[in-house]
């Protein structure tokens, strides 16, 4: 089957009509496998083998599986790695060691429950007979049933793990010998505090740190999602002050997934969602830490109803990969319907270098008859060509809970392609002009101004320019509107419209010799401050434009004064339009 240009390895089972994937085994006997809240995974990558911790309904535990891409089935290895049903896991596999937190979960919304033991596991692998056996015996991290709890290893060889319970964000670690627990302990700051529907998540990242991410929903100026973190051999409780990646109301929740990229750069990402309900607004964001300050990329809007979002780097193609559940497409089952649910499993894509997502999507990884749902991988990077196999690639698993059934999509070539559907490619155009006009000020330009605002008293209108001159003739199947508010934010609505005339220059543009704003094509706001925005722009009258200058002006009905980052404020905040085109 052939989904966008990806191949999708037929599936063994009998499939319904728009199905993508391969429908797997059952997990009748347990709940949600796969997680909820994207913390957690399932699979592993190791001497050539894809791997997973799946259920087995025979036995009614979980076991390790190994993954049979020739045939796309799991192949029970017979060891179990946990005996509890509705248990949710965090997997890690260190090169030598494999290490699986099992936890049992309560439900969204509700406090840790105490006298039910998390506990972590551990084995060794023998490549010569391809086998996983026990070392030791399990030991226990904390004594909560709690909604998320995810682990790793800091370079001394303890591995950390954290969770929320009575409403703050804990911590634990082992000893040296990556075995023996701690006693559990609340992060040291005051920003530690936390709702009793946040939750954190942790990861090891280079040179010789361990960082925590954590949302904050108190409903006040100080919510969002935190970053602190930990000196490898440092005191247990001696952490960063915390900072926020983003910061303010509805601007975090309790869904995060984190990689990091290597040693040398310290390269943080973190896939969450926000809280917001406006359209325009970003519900699932790609949050990047460069090893000073992070910056915030929108995934997909409110508008696209996405959910449980991952993030994978792959290496080999330079690239990050999400992958979240979007409403199903036409022609299936459910099809558009917004509900958290489920739906299908998509994939969006960018480059390491450039972030830069666009509403649309790679390609559709997995979809059923029913909602799919919940997906997870690996904690690692994919590097096709590190690994050095054929059979290394991609491998993502997702829940269908109205069947009880796992699903998978495995890609052999990993999307080594770069785009990983092969049929569109995705531009990236900076502002070549950018102002505003006031009535306040009629003849007064503001082409060199760090700022341009959109009001309706005074009247403040922005005006952009792009140079689409390169792309006359091409299919245009998407178009975004990036843009960046500044010091004041919006209440309001500000309308994007074409503007008819190009003939305006950043120098000379006022109020008095203003073109006209015409049809309207995509809508911004309510907007927060110091924020970044996509607004989907209507496909249809952007290819009007392709092959020549497209201006555009943004006008408001609304009398709060949005203030917008211009180009004259670097090239991050600067205004741009994504386009999306069929190769």
């Amino acid at each position: 089957m052939l989904a966008l240009g990806v191949l999708v390895v037929p599936v063994t089972a009998t499939a319904a009509v728009g199905d993508v994937g391969v429908q797997g085994l059952s997990h009748s006997g347990t709940g949600t496998p796969t997680g909820t809240k994207r913390q957690t995974n399932a699979l592993w990558f190791n001497d050539g083998i894809w791997w997973g911790n799946l259920w087995d309904t025979a036995t009614s535990d979980f076991h390790i599986f190994r993954f049979n891409a020739a045939t796309s089935s799991w192949v029970d290895t017979g060891v179990t790695t946990e005996t509890r049903a509705n248990t949710h896991h965090d997997v890690l596999w260190d090169g030598s060691t494999l290490y699986v937190a099992s936890y049992r979960f309560v439900n969204d919304g509700l406090p840790a429950e105490p006298n039910f033991p998390s506990t972590m596991r551990r084995y060794s692998y023998n490549a010569s007979t391809k086998t996983y056996s026990r070392l030791g015996s399990s030991s226990d991290i904390n004594n909560h049933k709690v909604e998320t709890l995810s682990i790793d290893k800091d370079s001394t060889g303890r591995v950390w793990a954290t969770w929320q319970q009575g409403n703050r964000i804990y911590l634990n670690v082992t000893g040296t010998d990556g075995a023996t627990w701690g006693t559990p302990f609340p992060h040291p700051a005051s920003l530690g505090n936390v709702s009793v529907d946040d939750t954190s998540a942790l990861i090891a990242f280079g040179p010789g740190k361990v960082g925590v991410m954590w949302s904050r929903q108190v409903g006040d100026a100080t919510d969002g999602m935190y970053w602190s973190s930990h000196v490898d051999g440092g005191a247990n409780t001696s952490w960063t002050t915390p900072v926020a990646a983003v910061k303010g109301l509805r601007s975090g929740d309790d869904h995060m997934n984190l990689k990091w990229l290597d040693a040398s750069t310290g390269r943080v990402f973190a896939a969450i969602k926000t809280s917001f309900t406006s359209a325009s607004q970003p519900l699932i964001q790609l949050l990047a830490f460069n090893g000073t300050a992070w910056s915030a990329h929108t995934i997909a809007t409110v508008a696209e109803c996405p959910n449980r979002v991952i993030v994978m780097i792959d290496e080999s193609t330079q690239r990050l990969r999400t992958f979240a559940t979007y409403p199903k497409p036409s022609g299936t089952t459910n099809a558009g319907v917004c509900t958290s649910s489920g739906g299908a499993i998509y994939e969006k894509s960018t480059p390491l270098d450039s972030i830069s997502f666009t509403t649309a999507k790679t390609a559709r990884v997995v979809d059923a008859d029913q909602y799919v749902h919940n997906v997870t991988s690996t904690k690692q990077n994919l590097n096709s060509t590190a690994w050095g196999t054929a059979n290394s690639g991609l491998l993502v698993l997702a829940d269908v809970n109205a069947t009880s059934r796992y699903w998978h999509y495995y890609d052999p070539s990993g999307g080594a392609g770069g785009g990983g559907g092969g049929t569109t490619e995705t531009v990236t155009l900076t502002a070549t002009a950018d102002s505003y006009v006031s009535s306040g000020t009629a003849g007064a330009n503001f082409g060199t101004s760090t700022t341009m605002r959109v009001d309706n008293s005074p009247v403040e209108a922005t005006y952009l320019k792009f140079d689409l001159s390169p792309y006359a003739g091409r299919t245009l199947s998407g178009a975004t509107l990036q843009l960046r508010s500044g010091g004041n934010g919006s209440a309001g609505t500000q309308n994007v419209k074409l503007v008819a005339t190009d003939s305006w220059t950043e120098s000379g543009i006022t109020f008095s010799n203003r073109p006209a704003l015409g049809t309207s094509i995509g809508s911004l706001g309510p907007t927060a401050t110091n924020t970044s925005y996509s607004v989907s722009l209507t496909a249809g009258a952007v290819t009007g434009e392709l092959g020549q200058q497209l201006s555009l002006g943004l006008d408001s009905g609304s009398s709060d004064g949005l203030e917008l980052n211009s180009k004259e404020a670097g090239s991050t905040a600067a205004p741009k339009l994504v386009l999306t085109l069929q190769k």
